[in-house]
């Protein structure tokens, strides 16, 4: 095939991937013939396709050259480590899920080692509730899995477009897992990461009995061997956090020793998810997540969508118990309850859904899952130039709403009044003092924070590279994507002081959310948003973490002063670990959340209409500045609409 008709072919193939934009597919097509790099290097180069874009990319432009004795179909699906393919084992015309690890990845000193895992996890298991591994290999650079193809849906695709599923279908699915996870035990693995995500549903075979759907449990890739003769297969992660935080049993978080029960714990937050349609902690950080499972789940049957049986709910939250002694002793055992339950179910109770509660108290039964909606208190004006401290109160609640008053330092806002002229009468002064107090006064009532649901969710980070990162913006100094203190992928200047921006778009209430690590070392640290690519130095909101201080206020550079609005100490904490930051756009006002706790607000006309966050890291102390100051992760934009909308429907 001609050079250009391969570069064209290849800008084909990422507009149907949909990883690059119609402006930049047709700015990239001009280069078609000109002697340089390719076109594929050229967006790398210019930071349109990251090297795992491009890997996917020839993947399916040369499907028989990728791996010898299969011919790559299509693309199933991508994670941070490869890519699945649907192909076709050519010398048996079996279709496969053959999975690759990129070609980036694989100087990546545990990748070969946690991929090769898996294929001899999964060699050694037979069981029909388990994915099948037919072939593990290498060539050309790159790690293949060949296993079998699941053409169903995975239970999260299925939970996310039903809702929830109904108890009779959620306890059958439970069963087979457990059946294919007491058949894994019996080979001595754990799979460490059961998650509706990893289990995929495929109709029943026909001929069959039953109309049950056939579970697969997928994605050994976390398995360990419970046999500690098999200590060779274990890869040694240092302090990081393995598996999903959301399903993950509270033994993993400290790095204790695990056995089987921690698959139970997975599975009965897994079940709970498909049950009630959200995992049963939420927690927007490691720390909130482990110590939410760390006490015994409790919950009251008005804050849950179902009714469920007691019996379910005494063996659901058995399942979620902190303590792996109060778990089923056994898969066996489990089974044996669950067929038991069935034996007593009523076929014909009726599930009434109804919205997630948005009130939240001090209880623990309403820890985690249910989000607080809080009517957000801004401080009085201040009498003088002085600050001073509000009283701390506690949150109480009442109906639909909170009201939240927290420790913060009002600091005067400094609004820019024009002067037509110097010697006005007196009665126009004393005009002039009243309006501005009455504007004063109005800006200091409460801002309301409407109650609302999340309706969408859009990762800004994919937790590898920073592919759509100032992608037609300005970057100051130079970013990557680094190793973080707890080994997570981050976002860190490697300069000695750096701006980078971040676009996204949405028909809905923007909610940016983050995590952030300043170091002990670091200097000041600003998340700016509302920010505008196009007009850089309008009036942003921004974020301040400076030492033992955060704020919240407005400037118009990314470098300079903050106008600040809102400012309070530090947590005794704030270094030295990830905190999560919410910014929150609602009808008149920004709120901004510090671990998910009220720190400040802006009016929404304060600052301009953009739709980019900024990261900025001022210039570091001399004695570290060849080390980053602040690592970014796990940056999302949850797309949200309100409450009292919703409900209209």
């Amino acid at each position: 095939m001609p050079i250009v008709d391969q570069e064209r072919r290849f800008i084909e193939t990422c507009l149907e991937l949909q990883l690059l934009k119609e402006t930049d597919a047709k700015s990239l097509e001009q280069q078609f013939g000109v002697d340089g790099p390719g076109i594929s290097q050229l967006a790398l180069q210019r930071g349109l396709l990251t090297p795992a874009d491009v890997d996917i990319v020839h993947a399916l432009q040369f499907p028989s050259a990728t791996v010898p004795g299969y011919q790559i179909v299509d693309l199933v699906g991508r994670g941070g480590m490869g890519a699945v393919y649907r192909a076709v084992q050519t010398d048996l015309e079996r279709v496969v899920a053959l999975k690759i690890i990129m070609a980036g990845n694989v100087a990546h000193p545990n990748a070969a080692a946690r991929f090769e895992r898996e294929a001899k996890a999964l060699a050694r298991l037979r069981h029909p509730n388990i994915v099948q591994a037919f072939n593990f290999g290498k060539h050309d650079g790159r790690y293949y899995f060949a296993m079998e193809f699941v053409p169903g849906k995975t239970c999260e695709q299925v939970v996310r477009e039903a809702g929830f599923l109904p108890p009779q279908a959620v306890w059958s699915i439970v069963r087979q897992v457990a059946s294919g996870l007491l058949h894994a035990v019996g080979q001595n693995l754990i799979h460490r990461d059961i998650k509706p995500a990893n289990l995929l549903l495929l109709p029943p075979p026909e001929g069959s009995a039953t109309k049950t759907e056939i579970v697969k449990i997928a994605d050994f890739g976390l398995a360990m061997f419970a046999d500690q003769s098999a200590e060779q297969l274990k890869i040694t992660t240092g302090e990081k956090v393995m598996g999903s935080p959301a399903y993950m049993s509270p033994e993993q978080f400290g790095g204790r020793e695990v056995d089987f029960r921690t698959d139970m714990f997975s599975l009965g937050a897994t079940a709970w998810h498909l049950l009630f349609g959200k995992p049963p902690h939420q927690g927007r950080s490691i720390a909130a997540l482990y110590q939410q499972k760390s006490e015994r789940l409790l919950v009251h049957p008005d804050d849950l969508p179902i009714k469920l049986p007691e019996d379910q709910m005494s063996l659901l939250i058995d399942l979620l118990d902190p303590d792996p002694e109060v778990r089923p002793a056994s898969y066996q055992q489990l089974i044996d309850a669950i067929d038991a339950l069935m034996g007593n179910a009523d076929p014909t109770a009726a599930t009434v859904p109804t919205t997630v509660p948005s009130s939240a108290d001090n209880e623990p039964a309403r820890r985690g899952w249910i989000s607080a909606q809080p009517t957000v208190e801004r401080a009085l004006p201040l009498a003088d130039a002085a600050t001073s401290t509000s009283t701390a109160s506690g949150v109480t609640s009442s109906g639909d709403s909170v009201t939240q008053t927290i420790d913060l330092h009002r600091v005067r806002r400094t609004r820019r009044t024009r002067f037509v002229r110097s010697f006005c009468a007196v009665g126009i002064l004393a005009l002039a003092a009243f309006l501005i107090g009455v504007v004063q006064y109005n800006r200091s009532l409460p801002a309301v924070r409407v109650p609302t649901r999340v309706v969408g969710s859009v990762p800004l980070f994919d937790g590898v590279t920073l592919s759509g990162w100032d992608v037609g913006g300005s970057m100051v100094g130079a970013w990557n994507t680094l190793q973080a203190p707890d080994a997570s992928t981050a976002i860190a200047c490697v300069t000695p002081k750096g701006a980078l921006t971040r676009r996204y778009t949405t028909n809905t209430i923007p909610r940016i959310s983050l995590f952030v690590w300043p170091q002990t070392e670091s200097s000041v640290v600003d998340i700016d948003f509302a920010f505008d690519p196009a007009e850089p130095f309008s009036r942003r909101g921004c974020v301040r973490l400076q030492g033992d201080r955060y704020q919240v206020g407005t400037k118009t550079s990314d470098f300079g002063d903050v106008d600040v609005v809102f400012q309070s100490e530090a947590l005794p904490t704030m270094l030295d670990r990830f905190h999560v930051i919410d910014i929150e756009r609602q009808r008149d006002d920004w709120f901004v959340f510090l671990e998910e706790k009220f720190i400040g607000s802006l009016p929404v006309e304060d600052v301009a209409n953009g739709s980019a966050i900024r990261l900025v890291v001022h210039e570091n102390r001399p004695q570290t500045a060849d080390r980053p100051q602040a690592f970014f992760a796990d940056v999302q934009l949850d797309e949200l609409e309100f409450k009292e909308r919703a409900d209209a429907g």
